[in-house]
């Protein structure tokens, strides 16, 4: 049975047609598309509409889903306004769509044209679609880009979120965006600076305050963050570096950075201050005189240079691994003073988990992984007689899907045979057929979905038995590692993650540092 899916994407043009009152793009498409489905005779069984914009195929959840569905077979073909909607990002993507529908045998279905993968001229035709289409995109994209960077040089706001205390405003009689003031919001941004550069009575004592002492006392104070739920050093560090308070305009400071890595294509938005980083006289009001944002640049370069890929350096060997039970947020390390020592801890604020010796956690960890390669005897066993369970019952249902599916075929022979002999109408052979055919494919799809789940089953099962020997080699290796990112990546080994949890502190009077609870969770295939 022929099934069709049905792709709806905006494109920058479609953006731009909106603004000027053309109406719903995807809702104008739909109904086109719908129209041509209806004149072909083509059934659309499922309708991706891509609610993001995105230049790579990362960046686009439906046309993942899509992609998967096609390299799976799923679908005879795919119904789109033009080629260019399914991948307009660069080569890697437009190959990778162009093989996965050429593999899988999947047609392209447009109002102009119908590509059939599997004739060389539509596959020329459409990679060529697909190539000019890439050149269009980088053309209208640099015409853009330079666009922003004019208007940023002119003062205008040309971002699309405006930095808390402000809120985007259309010029009047003119093109692009200025900032308005937001008055209760501004006077947080004042407070904030007044705290770094003036500073405040702490105890008694007036002191200058830094970033994340600024961010408590917006938190005891209970005022609104920006995000989050509660107020962070590093949301108090951008506001007080933003030149936008002090009325200018940034622009470039942070562009996207791709790299290719073996695993695939990574960006990354480091810090830019060289010639490409545009700041200019903005055309908004400035929340801060430019005399106190100047001093705060003052203050803050006095303070010394964190080293060189601090952030970067794995300090802690059950980094990522840890989960706070009551929360959710990954632990992180926190360095001990005054010769105590380090300690895991939820850095959510609202959050009531106590913290915990780092040591006492890493040999909880170690503990539990022994006491899975003792165990691993029992769990061998029992695991042999859940498995072979499982085999069992995935080799009776599969049998009788293909003795159901043996009966079906005979019976559409039978229906054939019946029509050629003027024994069933054309209307009473449609019905029947299509029955029949729906049943086929159910029970062809079902043995493949058993094929799938058994080779699923066995593959765990495989790696049950060479998770014991793994767990017995980390031990054995795990003292001899002398950097916690080297003992970090051998637990990401066997570990999936581990939830903590943990309900009164050490320090109070009948209670131990290390009563807190762990569950380990193994890293298996998935059932």
């Amino acid at each position: 049975m022929e099934r069709y899916a049905m792709y709806l994407r905006k494109s920058r043009a479609d953006l731009d047609a909106e603004a000027h009152g053309e109406g719903e793009t995807l809702a104008r498409h739909k109904a086109a598309l719908l129209a041509l489905a209806k004149r072909l005779n083509l059934t659309v069984s499922e309708i991706y509409q891509e609610i993001v914009s995105g230049e790579t195929i990362a960046a686009r959840p439906m046309m993942q889903q899509l992609l998967q569905e096609v390299s799976e077979g799923k679908w005879t073909g795919v119904i789109v306004m033009e080629v260019e909607r399914l991948a307009r990002g660069d080569t890697m993507d437009q190959g990778f769509v162009s093989q996965t529908f050429k593999y899988s045998g999947t047609k392209i279905i447009t109002p102009l044209k119908i590509y059939d993968p599997s004739n060389e001229f539509d596959e020329e035709y459409f990679e060529f679609g697909l190539f000019m289409s890439r050149r269009e995109y980088v053309t209208t994209n640099r015409r853009l880009q330079r666009g922003r960077a004019a208007s940023a040089r002119e003062g205008k706001f040309v971002g699309s979120i405006a930095p808390f205390g402000y809120k985007r405003k259309k010029i009047e009689n003119d093109k692009g965006y200025t900032l308005e003031i937001v008055p209760e919001q501004a006077e947080i941004i004042k407070m904030i600076f007044d705290f770094y550069v003036n500073g405040t009575d702490v105890n008694g004592e007036h002191k200058r305050l830094g970033f994340q002492a600024i961010a408590r006392k917006l938190n005891e104070l209970k005022i609104p963050p920006i995000r989050h739920d509660y107020w962070q050093k590093e949301s108090i560090k951008d506001i007080i570096t933003n030149p936008t308070y002090a009325g200018m305009i940034r622009w470039g400071y942070r562009k996207v950075k791709k790299t290719v890595t073996p695993q695939g294509k990574k960006t990354s938005r480091p810090i830019t201050l060289d010639d490409n980083c545009i700041i200019a006289k903005g055309l908004h009001e400035a929340i801060i005189p430019k005399d106190i944002f100047d001093r705060a640049q003052e203050f803050l370069a006095e303070q010394p240079s964190p080293p060189v890929g601090y952030k970067s350096e794995i300090k802690n060997p059950l980094c990522s691994l840890v989960i706070c039970a009551k929360c959710g947020r990954k632990m992180v390390l926190r360095r001990g003073t005054d010769k105590k020592p380090d300690y895991i801890v939820c850095h959510a604020r609202s959050c009531t988990v106590v913290s915990t010796p780092l040591y006492l956690v890493e040999d909880r960890v170690l503990n539990i992984l022994k006491q899975w390669a003792n165990d691993y005897e029992v769990i061998s066993k029992n695991m042999d007689l859940q498995f072979g369970a499982n085999i069992a019952d995935y080799t009776t249902v599969s049998e009788n899907l293909q003795q159901e599916l043996n009966v079906l075929e005979r019976q559409q022979r039978t229906i054939y045979d019946l029509v050629e002999r003027g024994l069933y109408t054309d209307e009473e052979f449609k019905k029947r057929i299509t029955e029949i055919k729906q049943r086929i494919e159910n029970a062809k799809n079902g043995l493949k979905k058993l094929g799938l789940d058994r080779e699923i089953v066995e593959r765990r099962k495989k790696a049950i038995e060479e998770f014991a020997p793994k767990v017995e080699h980390i031990l054995e290796i795990y003292s001899t590692r002398t950097s916690a990112a080297a003992k970090n990546e051998i637990l990401k080994e066997v570990l999936e993650r581990v939830v903590y949890d943990k309900e009164k502190s050490g320090a109070l009077k009948g209670c131990s540092a290390d009563d807190f609870t762990l569950i380990a969770y193994p890293k298996l295939p998935k059932l």
